[in-house]
């Protein structure tokens, strides 16, 4: 629910509460509700070396005692920056600082006004699961594909034994590739907001699976992929875009991406109309009522 404050809120929820036990004899499970507030990202204090050895990460330095989330983290710093004890690079921009950074961040929405159900406090959280999809508060464009591809890289991991396997063509890895993992990770991409980060990312994830897949070099699986993770993402957008095309004035999510697009003279960056050459609704519904013409619009995106 989006209200002004919190205390429209817990209003409205204490309603919906009250009304949900008198009218249908159900229960509010105040311990699975939980409230996001929707701000901008803020700043937080640098991480220090004593923040992240309270994040207890497993792999450990033998000679300067820093700790790593992974074990080539440590071969790197190992093989790069620990010379005998002497730190020779500092923790910014690592996986261990990042995780510092979310922690902090994480920290800081219990000191927001908490949204009250009959009198009692809902936690703030500071990103949601929601139907498989992550909605984080401060409205991060790559939030929730990290975390795709975070689960489809657990999918991808579970499989190497079928990935070094010579006996499986490649062919067969490549179809299992695109409906087991790539599944898993394009799940909600419609959603996404596919921006020249979004898309280096998913590039990137596809070129070191793919790598893995059909032992071809990094540069290869990148400049030609055997199977091109972005370019499917932007046309089952694209077919989805259609679809929003085709629904009734009065269906609320046609009427949210008009509001959204309306007023425009470009498609916003990494938007469901990145892709199409005009933003005005009736070219593009006109458009889409011929379900042969946007299949060729799909078909013809590269």
């Amino acid at each position: 629910m989006l209200d002004e404050n919190t205390e429209n809120a817990s209003a409205r929820v204490t309603a919906i509460a009250i009304g949900s036990r008198n009218d249908a004899a159900m229960e509010i499970s105040k311990r699975k509700t939980k409230a996001l507030h929707i701000h901008s990202r803020e700043a937080v204090s640098e991480t220090s070396e004593h923040e992240v050895v309270a994040l207890n990460l497993k792999h450990k330095c033998p000679d300067c005692d820093r700790t790593f989330p992974k074990a080539r983290s440590l071969s790197i710093h190992r093989a790069r920056w620990c010379t005998h004890g002497q730190l020779t690079r500092s923790r910014k921009g690592t996986l261990a600082d990042k995780a510092v950074q979310y922690q902090k961040r994480k920290a800081k929405e219990s000191l927001r006004s908490h949204v009250v159900i009959e009198n009692e406090e809902i936690e703030n959280v500071y990103n949601f699961e929601y139907l498989g999809s992550l909605i984080q508060g401060d409205g991060e464009d790559d939030a929730d594909v990290n975390h795709r591809m975070n689960l489809a890289q657990v999918r991808f991991s579970s499989l190497y034994h079928l990935w070094n396997d010579h006996r499986v063509p490649t062919s067969m890895k490549l179809r299992l590739y695109k409906s087991s993992v790539c599944f898993i990770l394009t799940h909600g991409s419609e959603s996404w907001v596919l921006t020249k980060e979004v898309i280096k990312s998913l590039n990137g994830f596809n070129s070191r699976c793919l790598h893995t897949v059909t032992g071809k070099s990094y540069r290869d699986t990148a400049n030609s992929p055997d199977y091109n993770l972005v370019l499917a993402v932007r046309r089952r957008r694209m077919r989805y875009l259609g679809h929003i095309m085709r629904m009734q004035d009065n269906r609320l999510v046609k009427q949210t991406f008009i509001a959204y697009v309306r007023g425009g003279t470009a498609p916003p960056e990494g938007s469901l109309l990145m892709d199409c050459a005009t933003t005005s609704i009736p070219e593009l519904t006109r458009c889409a009522e011929d379900r042969k013409l946007w299949q060729k619009k799909v078909n013809a995106l590269y």
